[in-house]
């Protein structure tokens, strides 16, 4: 005899016991979100359908999701986007999930351009900063950049499907900003690598098993790449231009310190949502 079908609420139950035992961070609410996306259902259809018998066909579309998730790949992936500022954004593997914490890097984006003006972010991954400023500042012109032509692709298609204006480019750093627009730079933005070689360790399965190395890993110190945008981005950037970097908290006091060294004037430290030291501010004089 075929074992029965459990509700909506019971498949919740069995999924959310299934993440915590795997060591997921959020099991209930991972379990809702694939749940939702494997039944075609919204938030609401879940609640009002608690105790609806699920059908063989629509738990054949919950196993394979539930044993990605109970395997640590990032929910992201498995659902294939993620929300980010309220924009949805496509993701893949082996290009770097935008974080919720990143949110806030835009804020300062906003803040911090005026009408018309000019941003780009460099290290752009899924192209989440570019597409969002975009979105929201239409006035704007913006220009994103990544080594990565993965990322550059999807850069691409993300600013496409959200019907937004990033020009989008491959190449190192800073290197493809058009001669154009070099000295007239109002913000330069990132959220580059910046952790040292052997720090992978500490990091969840989520990030350390399925974002790209070279996107977490900055080199020996953790540095590296934020010294090279200290030193180049005054050079794109006009008088009183910002550059905006999203750090490790262990880092944050010693990237606004060299920032200063650089020459760059006032230097000011953000935190994110949970109040640690998540951001660095600097100005070209």
């Amino acid at each position: 005899m075929t074992a029965p079908t459990p509700t909506a609420a019971q498949l919740i139950a069995q999924l959310t016991q299934r993440f915590a035992a795997a060591g997921v961070a959020s099991p209930r609410v991972d379990a809702r979100w694939l749940a939702r996306h494997a039944l075609g259902w919204s938030a609401a259809d879940l609640t009002l359908s608690a105790d609806r018998t699920l059908t063989g066909a629509q738990m054949a579309a919950v196993a394979p999701l539930a044993e990605r998730r109970a395997r640590r790949e990032p929910l992201q992936l498995v659902l294939g986007w993620t929300s980010f500022r309220g924009h949805p954004l496509t993701v893949r593997p082996g290009v770097f999930i935008p974080r919720p914490e990143t949110e806030l890097l835009v804020d300062l984006v906003l803040a911090a351009t005026p009408p018309g003006g000019v941003v780009v972010e460099t290290c752009a991954g899924s192209g989440a900063i570019a597409c969002a400023v975009a979105a929201e500042r239409p006035d704007v012109h913006v220009i994103a950049i990544d080594r990565d032509p993965a990322a550059v692709a999807l850069t691409a298609d993300n600013a496409h499907a959200l019907g937004v204006a990033v020009e989008v480019h491959h190449g190192a750093l800073l290197e493809p900003v058009p001669a154009a627009v070099r000295g007239g730079v109002d913000v330069v933005v990132a959220n580059p690598p910046y952790l040292a070689e052997g720090e992978l360790g500490d990091l969840e399965p989520e990030v350390r098993d399925w974002d790209p190395y070279t996107a977490l890993v900055s080199g020996p110190t953790g540095h590296e790449v934020s010294d090279a945008l200290i030193a180049t981005a005054p050079r794109l950037l006009r008088a009183g231009g910002r550059l905006l970097l999203e750090l490790d908290e262990r880092r944050v006091a010693a990237t606004a310190a060299r920032a200063r060294d650089a020459g760059l004037v006032s230097v000011d430290v953000h935190d994110d949502l949970t109040g640690r030291h998540r951001f660095v501010s600097a100005r070209r004089p």
